[in-house]
């Protein structure tokens, strides 16, 4: 794993299926780099970030029919969009951006959940030049778990897939953690709130 320098511009995202926990610790993710990086810090998310990403993010999660290519273009014309008019910007100011679900989250639910597959997704990102963030939380926990927090509320149209589909989706976020173990930390979302935070907290103080 890459070691910054307290007050270095870092990319850090986190990934995890939906009910992982993720979203609740981002707060706590950005509340642990403002204090260290005096020019600040950026919260953002894929898909979305930007007005464009953001008005992908509701066709891409409207209930409909949508082919599986056409929901991978449609999240890279999202990413290219937002590394050009967020990401990047904001690193080259010197500070810190924080990102809720990236690149991996495209090989997880496109390339495993979908069944496109690897390859497809390594050539696009190759085309378009993705970067890689610096650092990415991952929080595993297994699919019964998060689909039994997320009961009772609505759900959009990649949140309405069945167990099958998330098991895949988990299966593909792990293969990123073995082909990449430098650049990932696994957290434990399975336990309490507490617990999770403990976990995240002791990875950010880990990667400095």
């Amino acid at each position: 794993m890459k070691s910054t320098a307290p007050g270095a511009p870092l990319f850090v995202s986190l990934e995890g299926l939906d009910g992982s926990g993720k979203t609740t610790q981002i707060v706590r993710v950005a509340d642990f780099y403002e204090k260290r990086n005096p020019k600040g810090v950026v919260v953002t998310r894929e898909p979305g970030g930007t007005e464009v990403g953001e008005r992908i993010r509701n066709i891409l999660l409207e209930h409909g029919s949508l082919h599986p290519q056409t929901e991978l273009l449609l999240l890279f014309a999202a990413r290219v969009q937002h590394i050009k008019t967020v990401v990047a910007p904001a690193l080259a100011l010197g500070k810190t951006v924080v990102c809720d679900r990236y690149q991996d989250a495209t090989y997880a639910y496109q390339g495993y959940g979908r069944g496109l597959g690897v390859e497809l997704i390594d050539g696009l990102s190759d085309l378009l030049a993705v970067p890689l963030p610096d650092l990415t939380l991952y929080f595993d926990v297994p699919v019964s778990v998060a689909l039994g927090r997320r009961v009772g509320r609505s759900a959009d149209r990649i949140e309405a897939e069945g167990e099958a589909f998330f098991e895949r989706v988990r299966e593909g976020y792990q293969a990123r953690v073995r082909a990449q173990p430098d650049r990932f930390v696994v957290i434990p979302a399975a336990g309490s709130l507490a617990e999770v935070a403990q976990a995240v907290d002791t990875a950010l103080m880990a990667h400095l």
